[in-house]
């Protein structure tokens, strides 16, 4: 299992899913009706997951896709989930970060 594309591919997913949120939210305001705002949040969400992986990764395009599909899942709790069990929490990478950067300066 490649667990290190994995976890690209969801911290990919959790910074598109912060545009697609904000673009739903402002859907939001305008749709009237509940039926159409899945499929839009859908699509939005699938658009703005596989733009953002493709501009800003080096990800390929089967990758931008999944990418696409878990911005829409929600990213952010399918991190959380795996947090610490597969993956280093972000406060555990930023701690090692700064001591070996403590240590290089000696």
């Amino acid at each position: 299992m490649k667990i290190d594309l994995i976890k690209e591919l969801l911290i990919t997913a959790m910074a598109a899913s912060i545009f697609s949120t904000a673009i739903i939210q402002k859907i939001k305001e305008h749709l009237v009706k509940k039926n159409t705002l899945f499929f839009t949040s859908l699509l939005i969400s699938i658009i703005t997951g596989f733009l953002f992986s493709i501009s800003f990764t080096e990800l390929n395009i089967i990758n931008s896709i999944w990418v696409g599909m878990i911005t829409w899942i929600g990213a952010d709790a399918l991190y959380k989930t795996f947090e610490d069990k597969i993956f280093k929490s972000f406060s555990n990478i930023n701690n090692i970060e700064i001591i070996e950067r403590d240590n290089d300066g000696d």
